[in-house]
């Protein structure tokens, strides 16, 4: 029973955000996103969506390449848009998904494909915290009042002192919580030790990228990864029917918001979370509460769509590419 309540959790997170985002907002003003929208920008932002993928692709490659494995980028970016509906399903399902396409059409081990995927993602948190702060950089006031939207805390009064004392505290605490946990009764108890052994795997996905082939191509896919992310919820925005202008650092606002939601709340493709989340700082940008949950509404659907025809596509290719490299196993290589 517990189970079955842990794993239908996140599904009834996002059924009662969706619902409480949608409150009160007529369906008529979503209706006239989609009838109003500029689909010539639509366009350039599922162009920027399917780059995302293989930029994406093209960084996995290289720890693979590393690992002694001859993955084409072709082949990881379908591996990597199969998970995308398996997300949909459970959160973190496209993460083994993609490994077990990826056994399926190059025969990587899926525990390698793990231990590869820990390596990126240890770079994509590496990566959100400088989007956090390009966005503080150019959206300051706007995030601290978006953060004292949701929190109800006068955050307006933190100052240098504060921020001091608060880092200090949090170093004596890290440095007693260190000097608790090399305790003998800490170290040889079972918990402790399954978060070493968790540790340490993390580790060894990040010393692959040490063994990197072409450090400069996973550092170029890696900022093309996040280009291609700003730049398809910039043309996203162009495309919505407002008086409104959309900017840059609005798109990237919006970027850094909805990737900080997901992680605090992850429900299934963001569905809830970036209603509740996108459509309140919008506000701050001068949309009405409505107007912005209606645009909310829209730029997920869209990129929804985007990323569930890619994944749909994806699955269909899977087989040939399986019964090619049956084939000819020699060809995986050269495809």
């Amino acid at each position: 029973m517990r189970r079955y309540f842990l794993k239908s959790l996140p599904v009834l997170l996002a059924v009662l955000l969706l619902f409480y985002a949608l409150k009160g907002v007529a369906f008529e003003e979503i209706s006239i996103q989609f009838k109003r929208s500029n689909y010539a920008y639509i366009g350039l932002c599922t162009f920027c969506i399917t780059a995302f993928y293989l930029f994406r692709g093209l960084r996995w490659q290289q720890p693979l390449l590393g690992l002694g494995y001859s993955p084409t980028v072709f082949r990881a970016s379908v591996a990597l848009t199969t998970g995308v509906i398996a997300s949909l399903i459970f959160p973190g399902a496209g993460e083994l998904t993609r490994c077990a396409t990826l056994q399926r059409t190059d025969g990587v081990p899926i525990s390698q494909g793990l231990g590869s995927v820990v390596a990126e993602r240890i770079i994509d948190f590496l990566m959100l915290a400088v989007l956090i702060l390009l966005t503080m950089m150019f959206e300051y006031q706007r995030l601290l009042d978006f953060l004292q939207q949701l929190t109800w805390l006068n955050l307006s009064s933190l100052n240098g002192k504060r921020i001091s004392g608060f880092l200090l505290a949090l170093i004596i605490g890290g440095l007693g919580l260190l000097w608790i946990v090399r305790q003998p009764v800490i170290k040889n108890h079972l918990l402790y030790k399954r978060v070493i052994g968790i540790g340490q795997g993390v580790w060894q996905g990040f010393v692959v990228i040490g063994r990197l082939p072409s450090p400069s191509l996973f550092i170029a896919a890696t900022l093309g990864v996040q280009v291609m992310a700003w730049a398809s919820t910039y043309f996203l925005l162009l495309s919505v029917h407002t008086d409104i202008p959309a900017t840059p650092s609005m798109a990237l606002t919006i970027l850094t918001v909805g990737s900080i939601g997901g992680l605090a709340v992850p429900t299934q493709a963001g569905i809830g979370t970036y209603h509740f989340l996108i459509g309140r700082l919008l506000t701050l940008y001068g949309f009405t509460t409505s107007a912005g949950v209606a645009v909310a509404t829209f730029m997920h659907a869209v990129g929804f769509g985007a990323n569930l025809v890619l994944s749909s596509i994806s699955f269909l290719i899977v087989p040939f590419l399986v019964s090619k490299s049956k084939e000819t196993p020699e060809s995986i290589t050269e495809a």
